[in-house]
């Protein structure tokens, strides 16, 4: 069969779809992913079609305006800076929409995706299926991510979810009339979450069970099946596979070190953040390896810091004692399996998110990222450098791991589905 796997956004929302991609490759089946543009080179090196969907997410977070963004750290500054992106390129994106859909027999779409993905999949007569990476339909379980994170009475956390999907359909229902009329839909007054909440859609939850709970009220349409963590062919395939030379000898020089990283997320003073964890790692006598990422960290660092390009966290990672991220899903995934503690440093997003479920679990601390200064950096890193935060994390790693191989359970549900499709 043919699938069309659509996503759009940083790195982290774009590896589990091509994890999935690769498994379903594996099984014979045709497979095209549509990406941001400046990820279609990632996908074709691991070996997987890919065509450009949406805008350009590096360029976006990296220019001025997207650091002024980040800085921001706000809900509204995220869906205003969503929001005028993707009307700017929509027609483009619309264009590519169709081309990455066409002729497939079932369609998957990310949740920055799954708006239009759903308009597509009306149009060609197909089921879409939509892959999330945290909580985003209603539940009494845990309030809207993008809402807060403080503890609430049961009622009043699906209230918060109602409330964004409305904040959600109202930032989008221009996008999505736009692109029904040019597939020659009739307008959609209901919100996408509501068409698929009716029609019972297959919404997999691509996280874990051990680190998001109490999930019941979201049925077996809406399967928990772990993370979708990158398999040994996938970082192979990438060339990012082991650690190389020079960097295995510092980590052999000394105790393990911290690692510092925050994926996609830019930091908008590359110097200033090296200083403070120098200063932080100097008083409590540790050493720090910096992932890079999408931040214009500069130079290789010396015995204290090291400032590292491209990591193969599976490698990498168990060679750490602790981890100060940003709380992605796919980064919360490996330092967790790795069995670190955490200092979660959250921007947006489902970050905050995982930067309180790690905290609640007690394998790690959370802060947000623009608050970030040397105390808030020693005071986190001391907390998840206790002894019994250590041993917890520790445990939920060995746990975890146990779980690898969603992309086996992804694919089955798929196959099923397309199975269970009327001709």
């Amino acid at each position: 069969m043919r699938l069309a796997l659509v996503t759009c956004g940083t790195r982290g929302d774009t590896q589990p779809m091509l994890v999935l991609a690769l498994e379903l490759q594996r099984r014979g089946h045709e497979v095209v992913l549509g990406v941001s543009p400046n990820l279609v080179g990632w996908c074709l090196a691991a070996g997987v079609t890919a065509l450009p969907f949406g805008p350009d997410s590096q360029a976006f977070m990296t220019s001025a305006r997207g650091q002024e963004w980040l800085a921001a750290g706000n809900v509204r500054a995220f869906m205003a800076a969503l929001s005028a992106e993707s009307t700017q390129h929509a027609p483009e994106s619309r264009a590519q929409l169709r081309a990455v859909t066409a002729g497939a027999d079932l369609v998957v779409a990310g949740v920055l995706a799954e708006d239009v993905a759903l308009a597509a999949a009306e149009a060609a007569g197909v089921l879409l299926v939509t892959l999330h990476s945290f909580p985003v339909r209603r539940t009494s379980a845990y309030p809207a991510a993008l809402v807060t994170q403080r503890p609430l009475p049961a009622p009043v956390n699906r209230i918060t979810h109602l409330l964004f999907e409305q904040v959600w359909w109202r930032g989008v229902r221009t996008e999505v009339a736009d692109c029904r009329r040019d597939l020659g839909l009739p307008a959609s007054r209901r919100s996408t979450a509501r068409q698929l909440a009716d029609r019972g859609s297959t919404e997999v939850q691509a996280y874990s069970r051990l680190l998001v709970p109490a999930l019941d009220d979201y049925g077996p349409h809406r399967p928990l099946v772990g993370f979708l963590d990158p398999t040994p062919e996938l970082r192979a395939r990438v060339g990012e596979t082991g650690i190389d030379p020079d960097l295995a000898g510092w980590l052999d020089e000394g105790p393990p070190p911290v690692f510092v990283g925050f994926g996609s997320m830019p930091v908008t003073d590359p110097a200033a953040a090296l200083d403070r964890v120098r200063a932080v790692c100097t008083r409590l006598g540790l050493r720090a390896l910096v992932g890079a990422g999408w931040s214009a960290f500069t130079g290789a660092g010396d015995d204290r810091v090291r400032v590292a390009g491209v990591l193969d966290h599976d490698a990498v990672l168990p060679r750490c004692a602790a981890a100060v991220h940003h709380g992605g899903a796919g980064t919360t995934s490996a330092v967790v399996s790795a069995g670190l503690p955490s200092l979660v440093c959250s921007v947006f997003a489902d970050q905050p998110f995982w930067g309180a479920r790690l905290q609640a679990l007690g394998v790690g601390t959370h802060v947000r990222f623009a608050d970030l200064d040397e105390t808030a950096l020693e005071r986190g890193l001391r907390a998840a450098l206790e002894p019994a935060t250590v041993e917890r994390a520790g445990r939920l790693g060995a746990a975890l791991r146990e779980e690898r191989g969603a992309e086996l359970r992804v694919a089955d549900l798929l196959e099923a589905t397309v199975e269970r499709t009327p001709v």
